[in-house]
């Protein structure tokens, strides 16, 4: 128990000098005891932690602390490397518990001295890989980001404000790797299945909605706090890039496979944490998807936001995370903006601006129209709406060429229901915009792989190519196993003349539906009736019996007639 009475400056600057040395270590545990202690003078805690960052700064660079095990070393120097590691651990967790004190100058002082230590850390552990590798000492950031996210009350708005605007908001790996620790914050407990704490959502919202810094070209991320990041070869950037634009062309699902590969990769890591791979930390298509995730793993608590986070979320959605979703990801954030709509009020109106920004500037309501939405169950609703928002005569033609181009496309693989479907929807879009008519009127005859234009992957609308297409799946219906789907596809190859058609009599239709109304069909014309004379297996006649005396005989005869084995064994 260390007495207040005898704590001062003086007894600080005696530690420090009996320090100098490095040989006599025990003093450490003196000043890890004042900064632990309450109700220790101000002056004096700041005086320790100054000693104690020179201290500790002069053993790791003398590698007394983190430095590996060799042959020479005896038992004695291996036991004081574990009592150094774990005062030095200790330290850090009294920084971050520093974070929340009373004093400003406290709070400020262990922020900044906690970054100086991993910076170091840092630049130890990266030197001394073989060959030398850029590092970063995570072990040590995360005894620093969590007591920062995690805490019994609101993060304190100074210290909230020094961390964004001189490490996540200005260097490219501090951010980085916050935003790759709050993510696995976030999963431990949502795997878990426990309650967050109650202002971790709050701390992550808070210091996001105001970080405007975010890098949209390659070239602004330049900057880092350790300088050995920075150091880094061009070429893994490339790489870099390369690995996650391949994500990014796949589908919807790519972004659920991806958070189930990072769990997997960041729980392979939790055995050599301290020397996490950084070569992420200069691609710009890691940053995005860093951010991204993120905010979609913020707003995907399994136990719903409060009211208050919904709303400071859906505040800054469509200017601070939209444009930096992947297209894998839009799909997702449009689940959780439609449950926002649900509980309706301000919050709803909100997230219709979000919805909105999503299918005018991102193209989701184009990205939604997969082979998928021609199966599911609620098929008749989306084509409402995708009915009404195609519904302007304004709108460009290039537009809504790609998607009765899309539309068509799809038909190919759809069931005889969604076809009977999608022809008088494509007719009313075709005489709804009179310049989409070249695709049915095209005298363009080329043949090869490359004869359709048509670009079935590009995301955007206005760059796939539709207009210099055809609808040639739609013709290819004219040849349809079903009836229905034959007719109506006769349709497009007849003059336009016709009124538009009321998508309601087509949109419930399904195999049920088209069953009950080929079975009550009223037949006008006889169909051809065969003549009497049927051949039988083998190329014979069939022995007619009418020299059969007794009328149960003929009706026996008559019910197996056509039977070859039945008819051998008549006598």
């Amino acid at each position: 128990m260390v007495k207040k009475s005898k704590i001062t400056t003086d007894r600080v600057q005696e530690i420090e000098r009996s320090l100098s040395s490095l040989t006599d270590l025990n003093p450490i545990q003196d000043l890890l005891s004042y900064l632990d202690t309450d109700g220790v003078d101000g002056r004096v805690k700041h005086k320790a932690l100054f000693v104690l960052q020179r201290v500790f700064s002069s053993l790791l660079v003398s590698d007394r602390i983190l430095g590996l095990r060799s042959t020479s070393d005896n038992e004695a120097i291996t036991l004081t490397k574990k009592w150094l590691l774990d005062k030095y651990a200790r330290f850090f967790n009294i920084l971050g518990a520093l974070l929340h004190s009373n004093e400003h100058s406290l709070r400020i002082t262990s922020l900044h001295i906690s970054m100086s230590l991993i910076r170091t850390e840092s630049s130890y552990i990266s030197n001394k890989t073989s060959p030398p590798s850029p590092q970063f000492a995570i072990e040590s950031f995360r005894r620093i980001v969590r007591p920062l996210l995690i805490t019994d009350k609101p993060l304190i708005e100074d210290v909230r404000r020094e961390w964004l605007e001189k490490w996540i908001g200005k260097c490219d790996d501090i951010r980085y790797f916050f935003f790759k620790e709050t993510i696995q914050l976030f999963r431990e407990f949502d795997s878990a299945k426990e309650t967050r704490p109650k202002h971790l959502t709050s701390n992550v919202l808070g210091l996001l909605e105001k970080m405007n810094t975010m890098p949209t070209e390659q070239s602004e991320i330049d900057e880092f706090w350790v300088p050995e990041i920075a150091r880094q070869d061009k070429e893994q950037v490339k790489d870099s890039n390369l690995e996650q634009s391949k994500l990014d062309s796949q589908d919807w699902t790519a972004y659920f496979d991806q958070m189930i590969t990072d769990e997997k990769e960041e729980k392979a890591s939790d055995k050599n944490s301290k020397k996490s791979k950084v070569r992420d930390t200069i691609s710009l298509s890691a940053h995005r998807a860093m951010y991204s995730g993120v905010w979609l793993t913020m707003l995907k608590c399994p136990t719903g936001l409060d009211v208050n986070e919904n709303r400071r979320a859906l505040i800054v959605l469509h200017q601070l995370v939209i444009p930096f979703l992947k297209p894998s990801e839009r799909a997702s954030l449009a689940d959780w903006l439609s449950d926002c709509c649900d509980f309706g009020g301000v919050n709803a109106l909100l997230a219709l601006n979000s919805l909105w920004r999503l299918m005018r500037d991102h193209n989701l309501l184009y990205a939604l129209c997969d082979r998928n939405v021609l199966h599911v169950l609620y098929r008749a609703r989306f084509f409402r709406m995708l009915d009404l928002f195609l519904s302007s005569t304004h709108l460009p033609a290039l537009l809504v060429a790609a998607f009765i181009k899309r539309l068509s496309r799809l038909s190919i693989s759809a069931s005889p229901a969604a076809i009977v479907m999608l022809i008088p929807f494509t007719y009313n879009l075709l005489k709804r915009h009179p310049g989409c008519m070249h695709l049915i009127h095209s005298e363009r005859i080329v043949q090869g792989k490359d004869a359709d234009m048509y670009k079935a992957e590009e995301p955007d609308p206005m760059l796939s190519n539709a207009l210099d297409s055809s609808l040639w799946e739609l013709a290819s219906h004219q040849s349809h196993y079903h009836s229905s789907v034959n007719r109506m596809s006769q349709i497009l190859s007849q003059v336009f003349s016709k009124p538009n058609f009321a998508m309601e009599d087509f949109l419930d239709h399904a195999y049920l539906t088209m069953f009950d109304t080929e079975i009550r069909r009223k037949i006008r014309n006889n169909p051809a009736v065969y003549d009497g004379r049927s051949v039988g297996v083998f190329g014979g006649h069939k022995r007619k019996l009418d020299s059969m005396q007794d009328e149960d005989e003929k009706n026996a005869v008559s019910s197996i007639q056509g039977d070859l084995v039945a008819e051998l064994f008549q006598f």
